[in-house]
Order: C-alpha cells, then sequence, then structure tokens
C-alpha cells in the first residue's frame, strides 16, 4: 500500500496531530483489499477517518483509533444516499466537508460532484415552488447553496450544528466542489452564468414550475428509518451541546434580485418606515394608501420623490373574491399572494426588457408581500375619459396598439384594465399591475375586458366611443379576429357585474360598426 501523507488541503499537519494511519486500522480486520475509498476530514481539534468497503454488512460501523473517529461505510448505502438520501443524507453530507482522499480519489470526487448537483437541483427547485415566476430573475451566489443545505441539515440533525458550522472555516475549499456542479448544470442548460453569477434558465422554470408541491415527500418512501436511526447514532455519538451557539450565515444573502438600485439580496426585508428610514434617511415621508380591492396600494413621498408601494393580501381578506370567483369557470385567475407578487416582479422585468414601459422595482418584503416601485407620475386612460381630457380618444388608440405590441410578444395581462395604463407627462404609456399577466392566456380576454369594463363608469355613448377607439388601435398591430372574438358571449357574460347591459350593448355595437368598416 502506498505511504498515507498526513496533510489537509496541501499544509503538512503537526506533528502534534496523531491521525489514524488506514493500514493500522484494517490489520486483522481482513478488510485491505475490499477498500473501495478512503479520505480524512479535520474538523477543529479532532479529525476523522472515512473508509468505503465494497461490502460491510452492517451498512455503517464506527471505531476508536488515537483519540479519532474511524467511519466504515458500505459503498453502495453510500452511493445509495448520495443519490437517493436513503440514509437521510447522514453519509454523504460528509462531501460538503472539505476532505483529503488518500485512497479512490476519483470515486469520491464524482459521487461528491453528483451530491452537488442534487443539493443544488433540489434546492434550484425549492426557490421556484416557494418565489414562482420571480425566480427567473434571481441571480444566486454559489454560496447559497452550500449555505442553505447546511442550514437544513442543522435543523434537522441540531446535534450536528457546531461540526456542519467548521465546514465554513474552509469556505473556499467547500464551495469548490459547488462550482463543479454548477457548470455542469449549466451545460445541461439547467443554469445560466449572468454577471458572475448563476441564473435559471427558462427551461428549468418551465420544469420546475409543473412540479407538484408534495413531490419531495417521495423520497421518504426510499428512506429506511431503521438504517438512518442506526447511522445517525454513529454518526453523533459522543457529539455534546456546544456550550456556545455557532452562527450560521443567512444564505438568502447570497440570492440577489436586480432592483433599479441595485442587486438586493433576498434576505434585506422591509416595511414601509424601515424603507424610508434606509433610502431617504431622516427626510419626513408622507405614505398616503391610494386604493385597491385586492391589494393595498399606498403613494409614499419623500423629499419630492414619489414612490409607489403595494402589499399584496390574501383572498381571505377581501369580499372582492366573490366577484372574481364569478369569472373563474372562463379566466383562471391567480388568487394566491405570493404567486400574484411574483408574476408582477417577472413580467415587469419581462415586459422592460421587450421594450415596452413599466414601473422599475426598487425593493421586495418577501416576508410582507411588499413591492416598491418607481411612481409613474400621469394618468391612466378611465381616469383621462372621466376628466373629458381632450386627447383621451387618441390616448385609448395608443393604448390599443400597445396592447397588441404586448400581445404580439407572446403576453397576456389577465386583468386589462383601463387603470393600468398609464400616459406620462412625456407622453409615454406604461404598463403597471401585470400580476395576473401569463404566456398562455387568451389575448381576446384582455380586449374583452378593456373595451367592456370602462363601462362600469362611463355612460353608453361615452364607453362605445372608447371601445371604439382601442379596437381601432389594436387592428394596426394585432389581429381582427381577436377582435371579432372579444365579442364571445361567454367572456362578455362576465362584465355583468359591472357593465350595465345597456352600456354592454352600445360597446358591443361600436366594435362590431368597426368590425364592419
Amino acid at each position: 500500500m502506498a505511504e498515507e501523507k498526513h496533510f489537509f488541503h496541501g499544509l503538512l499537519y503537526p506533528e502534534a496531530v496523531s491521525l489514524p494511519r488506514l493500514d493500522d486500522v484494517l490489520t486483522g480486520r481482513g478488510a485491505a483489499e475490499g477498500v473501495e475509498a478512503a479520505f480524512y476530514i479535520h474538523l477543529g481539534k479532532t479529525s476523522e477517518l472515512h473508509v468505503v468497503l465494497r461490502r460491510l454488512r452492517q451498512g455503517v460501523r464506527v471505531l476508536r483509533s488515537n483519540g479519532h473517529r474511524v467511519y466504515m461505510v458500505d459503498a453502495k448505502a453510500f452511493k445509495d444516499d448520495v443519490l437517493k438520501a436513503a440514509y437521510a443524507e447522514t453519509l454523504a453530507h460528509r462531501l460538503l466537508t472539505p476532505y483529503q482522499p488518500i485512497r479512490g480519489e476519483s470515486f469520491l470526487r464524482r459521487l461528491e460532484i453528483t451530491y452537488k448537483k442534487e443539493v443544488i437541483t433540489q434546492l434550484l427547485k425549492d426557490l421556484v415552488s416557494e418565489h414562482k415566476l420571480a425566480a427567473a430573475n434571481f441571480l444566486i451566489d454559489v454560496r447559497y447553496f452550500l449555505y442553505e443545505k447546511l442550514r437544513r441539515l442543522v435543523e434537522v440533525f441540531p446535534l450536528m450544528r457546531a461540526e456542519l458550522v467548521q465546514v465554513l472555516e474552509n469556505c473556499t475549499d467547500a464551495v469548490r466542489g459547488f462550482e463543479e456542479a454548477a457548470e455542469k448544470l449549466v451545460s445541461e442548460g439547467v443554469l445560466a452564468r449572468r454577471n458572475g453569477y448563476y441564473a435559471l434558465s427558462m427551461d428549468a422554470m418551465r420544469n420546475f414550475g409543473t412540479i407538484p408541491i408534495l413531490t419531495g415527500l417521495e423520497q421518504l418512501k426510499k428512506i429506511n428509518i431503521l438504517k438512518v436511526s442506526k447511522a445517525f447514532s454513529f454518526l453523533v455519538f459522543d457529539v455534546g451541546l456546544p456550550a456556545h451557539p455557532h452562527h450560521l450565515p443567512d444564505p438568502e444573502q447570497y440570492v440577489y434580485l436586480t432592483t433599479a438600485r441595485g442587486l438586493q439580496p433576498l434576505s434585506k426585508q422591509l416595511d414601509m418606515l424601515d424603507f424610508v428610514r434606509e433610502f431617504y434617511g431622516g427626510v419626513e415621508a408622507k405614505v398616503r394608501r391610494v386604493g385597491g380591492l385586492f391589494n393595498s396600494t399606498y403613494v409614499i413621498e419623500a423629499d419630492s420623490v414619489k414612490l409607489f408601494a403595494k402589499r399584496y393580501l390574501s383572498w381571505t381578506d377581501v369580499k372582492w373574491v366573490a366577484a372574481r370567483l364569478w369569472t373563474a369557470w372562463v379566466k383562471d385567475f391567480s388568487i394566491n399572494p405570493s404567486t400574484r407578487m411574483a408574476k408582477e416582479i417577472y413580467y415587469l422585468n419581462h415586459l422592460r426588457n421587450l421594450g415596452f414601459s413599466t414601473p422599475e422595482i426598487i425593493h421586495v418584503n418577501w416576508n410582507g408581500k411588499i413591492l416598491y416601485t418607481s411612481y409613474v407620475e400621469g394618468q391612466n386612460l378611465i381616469a383621462a375619459w372621466l376628466g373629458k381630457s381632450p386627447d383621451r380618444r387618441f390616448f385609448a388608440r395608443q393604448v390599443g396598439e400597445n396592447l397588441a405590441q404586448i400581445h404580439g410578444r407572446g403576453v397576456m395581462l389577465g386583468d386589462c384594465k383601463p387603470e393600468s395604463f398609464i400616459k406620462s407627462s412625456e407622453g409615454e404609456i406604461f404598463v403597471t399591475d401585470v400580476e395576473q399577466a401569463s404566456t398562455d392566456g387568451d389575448p381576446a380576454w384582455d380586449l374583452m375586458e378593456l373595451v367592456f369594463y370602462p363601462g362600469h363608469y362611463l355612460d353608453a355613448e361615452e364607453a362605445g366611443l372608447l371601445a371604439a377607439d382601442v379596437v381601432e388601435g389594436y387592428a394596426r398591430a394585432g389581429s381582427l379576429e381577436t377582435v371579432r372574438r372579444s365579442l364571445k358571449p361567454g367572456y362578455v357574460r362576465t362584465m355583468a357585474l359591472w357593465t350595465p347591459p345597456w352600456v354592454q350593448k352600445a360597446v358591443s355595437d361600436r366594435v362590431k360598426l368597426f368590425l364592419r368598416a
């Protein structure tokens, strides 16, 4: 057997550290020829020797040598824990720790990268499950994967906190394997490199977004509870509670969202008062509520700057849900506040990237479900018509054309109200309130809502004029077939709660007149 070198990360151990030697451990046990791999792990003042045997009937065995722990592990059990979490990762998690291979280095490296790749994939799925479409805008520092995995292990095995936290003393070495695993996921199209960080690909977003939330529980069926109990009892034997709690970094410090003020970590959660203090210091600020049925919306004024804040309420908090349920049989509205906020974040950025004008994201409070954006100074479409603005008809045609262009890029707004279109003082049309947007809706639904909903506020003649102008603008960049389908009886019927029947008729007549022209 080749001479063992007792070193860690290229540095020889001090003479005072007497590591157990592989030959000595195996002497008299008849296992020398069955060694698949072996490696050392250095943990503070102690060290461990891990020996992976081609066959070990007990699965896991723990010995003592010179005051150090020696773990004997069956190779199949080790691989099953890496690939299928068969031992609840009580064996596999050792590969998170920087280790020094003394036998079977290629075997260990393959398993390490495979394990870290599995860890990254599961954490990405969980990010998509929790943050929905907004996860597409995340920039992820590779350290997130290490810290989040350690955090989860500590929650499951709290007695191992001190041991796992020591991994961070050699963070660079621990992260290196995650970088290699992440690069493999880049080559597979799951991740992409963006500005020095990792980002989810749209293919991965689509695939992970269709995974049921409870799918991960299927892993539990593969876990042998008796084996896990045995392995765990070995792994934590003579581990005591630490005198002082060991600190783990907040993993969400390493996941960022791009905002108008730079990268914002998910860990930053500011309520409205904290937000004003952080961004405007001691400046006196005014917070004014500006309405909103399904959400609470506010304008924040500080030092001549206006910002917009939107708090996404649960459907149980509002009576308006009854009206929305009226339309459920023809339109799949998102009711969950997390889903709505995630969609808003994604589509504000997506539409802006496509060349449309949208408010800029300033800050996101994930826990409080509050989105802070730039305030668009201007007039929305319905306000222009109620105020008899001289250019209101031109404005309506602009909005119709703008909507057709959005549809042409594959985006449907889902809840397309006239209030969602604001003309700035420079004449720029901004699209706001995109929490129901999607890429799989019906453009005819958007157009129907845009032309019929104003009848809730306007008389029949004005509502008819607005509808005629909107469809004229829409036809400049969109399909006449979409205009025809916007009169679909099943769609129009859903407006019965908002728009009186005589106003609906006036709108329908105007749209039909345009189609005949």
